[in-house]
C-alpha cells in the first residue's frame, strides 16, 4: 500500500490525465528483456488513479481488460518494484482520457485470443501490451476504426517490436506444455531464424517515449528524458 500512495503522489505532481505505466512482472533477462507489462493510468476526479489494461486468467489463452486500483496493479507478484512511468503529450493524453471512458472503443482494439507471443503486425492473436499499443494508434489517429487499421498504423509509424531466440524444441515445448504460446501467427522468416516477434513492456517503452513531454528531475535509467523509473525501497536499479 505504501509503494501505491507513493506512486499516487509521483503521478500527482504532474498534471496529466493519462499516463502509461510499465512494470517488470517477471525475470525475463534471459530475453535481454527488462519489463514485461504497460497499462494505462487514468486520474479520477477525486484525484485517484485507474489503470485500465488487457489481462489473460491466469495460465490461460483467454483475456479481459480490467480496470484497477493503483495497488492491484502493483501487487501482482512483481519480479522488480520499479515502475517505469511516461507522459504522452498533451493531445494524445487528451484523446487517451475519451477513449479510456468509452467501453465500447476499448473492446474495439480487443481481442481475448491471448497469446503471449502474439505478432504485433497480423494474426488473430494479441498480447497485453497489444491491446494498449492499439488504443494508442487510435488516440493518435482518428481513422483507425479496427485492429488492422491500428497495426497497420503502428508499421507505418515504424514500431518495433522486441524480436527473442526461440529455437525450434523450445517452440516445440511451448505448444505442449504452454496453452497461451502460438507461432502459427509468427513471420516464416522469423521462425526460421530461430525468432519471434512481440509486443514487450521495453518496446512499449522505445515507441511511446517519441509520443510523450520530457520529464526533468526523475530517474531516467537510460531510458531518456520522457520516461520516469520511480523506484520503491525495495526495488533493483
Amino acid at each position: 500500500m505504501d509503494q501505491a500512495l507513493q506512486l499516487k503522489q509521483q503521478l500527482n505532481s504532474q498534471p496529466d490525465p493519462v499516463v502509461i505505466l510499465v512494470r517488470q512482472g517477471q525475470d525475463m533477462s534471459s530475453r535481454h528483456l527488462t519489463w514485461s507489462h504497460a497499462g494505462y493510468a487514468m486520474r479520477q476526479p477525486n484525484g485517484d488513479w485507474r489503470v485500465y489494461h488487457n489481462l489473460n486468467t491466469c495460465g490461460t489463452a483467454e483475456s479481459a481488460l480490467y480496470i484497477q486500483g493503483l495497488y492491484e496493479f502493483l501487487a501482482d507478484d512483481l519480479v522488480n518494484q520499479s515502475i517505469a512511468v511516461l507522459r504522452p503529450r498533451s493531445d494524445i493524453a487528451t484523446a487517451l482520457q475519451t477513449l479510456l471512458h468509452s467501453a465500447i472503443k476499448l473492446n474495439l482494439f480487443h481481442s481475448p485470443r491471448y497469446n503471449l507471443i502474439a505478432w504485433p503486425f497480423s494474426g488473430p492473436y494479441q498480447n497485453s501490451n497489444g491491446w494498449l499499443l492499439e488504443v494508442f494508434a487510435r488516440a493518435n489517429d482518428a481513422q483507425v476504426w479496427s485492429r488492422n487499421d491500428a497495426r497497420r498504423w503502428l508499421q507505418l509509424q515504424g514500431y518495433q517490436p522486441s524480436i527473442v531466440s526461440a529455437g525450434t524444441f523450445e517452440r516445440l515445448g511451448a505448444k505442449l506444455f504452454t496453452p497461451n504460446v502460438f507461432t502459427d501467427d509468427q513471420p516464416a522468416e522469423l521462425l526460421r531464424k530461430g525468432n519471434v516477434g512481440l509486443n514487450s513492456g521495453d518496446s512499449v517503452i522505445r515507441f511511446i517515449a517519441h509520443y510523450s513531454r520530457a520529464i526533468p528531475g526523475c530517474e531516467h535509467q537510460n531510458l531518456g528524458e520522457s520516461v520516469c523509473v520511480y523506484l520503491s525501497p525495495g526495488a533493483k536499479k
